[in-house]
């Protein structure tokens, strides 16, 4: 189910905008207040800023914090094992290099136990998973429903994390469960600690009712046949990325080339603009050159045979929905250099880095 977050990312609602009354009117209003009122973009970003930076702070209070505990001497792991000098609830962190913390009083039976659960976690890419979704409710910061299913979403990790771990290192279901109890009593004074909130604790913070049930569960657990679940993966996977590619191949283009689509304005006449659609005088142009047909050009312009003015003239550039545009080029020249022919005038392109990486974007 959470899978299906990923194809919504893609789903944008521009069709329902920009061809329905009802999405038009709301687009342009709301496009309007944020013209008349930049303050409103300003406090997007701003809290986007803030809430990223807040995220970052909590992760490397975290890392700083777990780089003091002292390597373990009696237990080993793939993985980093750190141990911390006191009561706490063990956990993992770190996307790049994982640590796996536990405290310095707990038992070798359910350290093992403990230790089995967090390389699970990490194995599954469950630390990865809550970066991401970090990513995402920042940048999607007035979803209310993104933060409150941030407990949600780390029950159902903790529920993969202890079927998974029960059935690959065989462990007894009651003895997982007492560990489960065991290291529960020291998770609120974990959290005061450390601020545990960007790894996977080992018995998530939550109220006694879901706790109970998470012990229910692990009681009436049942064994799930590998293969089975690969293939069911497989096919999620498979049917994600059709989704994403059929909303894709349904969406508008990210960048719609304007192509030969030229205008031009004459100094003599500034009350006409001369929109060349078809290629009539503008029959070419590339990054250093546009080409114009000078004879076409005075047909137009007829007022422009014996007068001293300028032409201006654009071509190319690029749109974007909603209401991005640029790119393109233009060219100039004096009324009394036209000649029958074509005519070979330089092509200013104003693109600069940020012009394309808008583009790109």
């Amino acid at each position: 189910m959470w899978c299906l977050l990923i194809p919504v990312i893609f789903c944008g609602k521009l069709h329902v905008y920009y061809e329905t009354k009802a999405g038009l009117y709301l687009m342009l209003w709301w496009h309007d207040l944020c013209v008349r009122h930049t303050w409103i973009g300003i406090l997007y970003i701003i809290v986007i800023l803030a809430l990223g930076f807040k995220f970052w702070w909590r992760r490397k209070k975290l890392t700083d914090s777990v780089k003091r505990f002292y390597d373990s001497e009696e237990y080993s792991s793939k993985y980093v094992i750190k141990v911390f000098p006191g009561e706490l609830s063990s956990f993992c962190t770190g996307c790049i290099r994982p640590v796996i913390v536990i405290p310095e009083s707990i038992s070798s039976d359910e350290a093992g136990v403990v230790i089995k659960h967090e390389e699970t976690h990490i194995m599954l890419g469950h630390l990865w998973i809550l970066l991401a979704y970090d990513i995402f409710r920042v940048l999607l910061w007035p979803n209310v429903f993104l933060h409150i299913c941030v407990s949600f979403l780390k029950r159902d990790l903790e529920d993969i994390c202890d079927t998974v771990t029960i059935q690959r290192s065989g462990i007894d279901a009651c003895d997982y469960g007492e560990t489960i109890l065991g290291c529960a009593r020291n998770m609120m004074q974990t959290r005061k600690k450390l601020g545990c909130e960007g790894g996977m604790s080992f018995a998530w913070d939550d109220s006694y009712t879901i706790l109970k049930k998470r012990l229910e569960r692990i009681v009436a657990r049942k064994v799930y046949n590998p293969k089975i679940l690969t293939i069911g993966v497989v096919t999620i996977m498979i049917l994600v990325v059709a989704s994403v590619g059929i909303i894709k191949a349904n969406s508008y283009k990210r960048i719609n080339n304007l192509g030969i689509i030229s205008s031009i304005c004459y100094t003599g006449n500034n009350q006409k603009i001369y929109a060349d659609t078809d290629k009539t005088v503008v029959v070419d142009f590339d990054e250093d050159y546009i080409y114009v047909d000078g004879k076409a050009l005075l047909e137009q312009y007829p007022e422009a045979k014996e007068a001293d003015g300028w032409f201006y003239i654009s071509s190319g550039g690029y749109y974007k929905i909603p209401g991005i545009g640029g790119g393109g080029g233009w060219a100039e020249i004096n009324a009394k250099e036209i000649h029958d022919g074509i005519i070979k005038l330089g092509n200013h392109t104003d693109m600069d880095i940020w012009d394309r990486i808008i583009m790109w974007l």
